[in-house]
């Protein structure tokens, strides 16, 4: 397990690379071959994809838990029907979507493209429309991804998703260096993504030969039966939207446009310690849900164990360090542009503090498609979140958003580790958890571990 595990961070880490590595690389280069105005418009119709990568409403996280939970305990046929099953769901959504999307794209005023558009509006709804296929496709990946999950391939799947990112942009690149257009720029990033689903497509069929692809063994009863965990999946978005976006727009409104630059800066880098955090939550999932299948005591206790203490390894020195230095890293990273007050960067640490536990600690509630006993909490609190901050904003400025945030940080800590402790603890398992972690350490050191490898 550990070795997985270990794997499953580095390709983790190698993803997080790779989508940051493109995303530097794609705003110089496509910013000098086409100029800041047909840039800028593609960036507007790139929201697109990001829109419809939803449309699998949450089936393909809540069936990968499902099925991961049926291998684990040998039930090799029940998953390849929640996977088959899910599958026809997320197809059926799709179609729906890119026919919406599609319908639109042709139909939408021109004026929506603004007043003096940097290319012909016929490109642009070409554009808009080959945008509409991309984004269906892109989603039909994270239905093959809950297969790899379900094998115990978590490290292969993170890798051959981050190598679909770096075709698809390449072809993006070499297009656009090639003197291609928004039109074309478009249909490379199709035909980009479209060899990496037939090469992640043949992977999957390759490793795991006994996860039938297609659509005779699933139904639309199984279908029904994951929409109560997808709906809680779908909640997770929405509630983040609503913290980050959200919060900035009170800001805004409230403390008027000046505010927000120093608030969104502030926010952003503090993100970065939670990022951290994913790290090694999200590669535990599958691991987490099979040991969840087999009753593996040991196993929950310890995986509980490993997460908060790197979550905390990760998270307090980061949030104090934070809260010392963030107002000196802020303006460094802006060239001096923006100083944060002490009060938003010290709000923002205390955020930090709760959310970094919190994020990863839920992850693996997740990894049990019990998502739908906190999701909810997180929609409400964020809400609530948004009321509070605008009294709080007024104030104190954006260093009361931030203190808003906190606060919701804070009380899902309180939610999420009452119902862990609920659903996975026991009176001993903070020792369980030190014996567990210990154990597997001392078998991936030992001389006979070594050579077996």
């Amino acid at each position: 397990m550990i070795r997985r595990v270990a794997a499953g961070i580095g390709m983790t880490l190698f993803d997080k690379l790779v989508v940051a590595g493109t995303q530097l690389a794609l705003v110089p280069i496509l910013a000098t071959h086409w100029g800041l105005a047909l840039y800028g418009q593609w960036l507007l119709l790139a929201t697109l994809p990001q829109f419809l990568s939803m449309s699998d409403f949450g089936f393909a996280t809540a069936a990968g838990t499902r099925m991961t939970m049926a291998v684990a305990r040998g039930e090799r046929d029940e998953a390849v029907r929640v996977f088959q099953s899910a599958w026809r769901a997320i197809l059926a959504s799709s179609a729906g979507m890119v026919a919406l999307a599609l319908t639109a794209a042709w139909l939408i005023p021109p004026s929506l493209f603004g007043t003096a558009p940097a290319a012909p509006v016929a490109a642009l709804r070409a554009t808009l429309a080959i945008l509409a296929v991309y984004g269906v496709l892109a989603v039909q990946g994270s239905i093959f991804f809950a297969g790899f999950r379900a094998a115990q391939l978590f490290p292969v799947g993170a890798f051959w998703n981050a190598m679909v990112l770096l075709i698809e942009n390449l072809a993006l690149v070499i297009t656009v260096v090639l003197g291609g257009g928004i039109v074309a720029a478009a249909a490379a990033w199709l035909a980009g993504r479209m060899l990496g689903l037939i090469g992640q497509n043949w992977l999957l069929r390759r490793r795991v030969p006994w996860l039938r692809i297609g659509l005779a063994r699933g139904s639309w009863r199984e279908a029904r039966g994951l929409l109560a965990p997808a709906g809680a999946v779908m909640v997770l978005p929405i509630a983040q939207a609503l913290v980050l976006q959200g919060t900035a727009l009170v800001v805004g409104a409230v403390a008027g446009r000046a505010a927000v630059p120093a608030f969104a800066a502030t926010r952003t880098l503090s993100r970065v310690g939670m990022q951290l955090c994913w790290i090694v939550s999200t590669p535990l999932m599958p691991e987490f849900s099979a040991a969840l299948a087999r009753q593996d005591r040991r196993r929950i206790v310890g995986m509980i164990g490993a997460v908060l203490l790197f979550s905390a390894l990760c998270v307090v020195p980061f949030a104090f360090g934070f809260m010392v230095l963030g107002r000196a890293g802020i303006a460094l990273w802006t060239h001096g542009a923006i100083l944060p007050s002490r009060g938003l960067v010290v709000a923002m640490g205390c955020a930090i503090l709760c959310g970094g536990i919190w994020y990863p600690l839920s992850n693996l509630i997740l990894a049990t498609n019990r998502q739908a006993s906190y999701t909810l909490w997180y929609l409400a609190l964020a809400c609530g979140g948004l009321a509070l901050a605008v009294p709080l904003v007024a104030v104190f400025g954006a260093s009361g958003a931030a203190l808003a945030m906190a606060g919701l940080d804070f009380v899902m800590l309180l939610v999420v580790a009452r119902l862990a402790r609920r659903l996975f603890g026991t009176g001993n398992d903070p020792g369980a958890a030190v014996a567990f972690v210990r154990e597997q350490a001392q078998r991936v050191l030992s001389p006979a571990h070594r050579a077996a490898r």
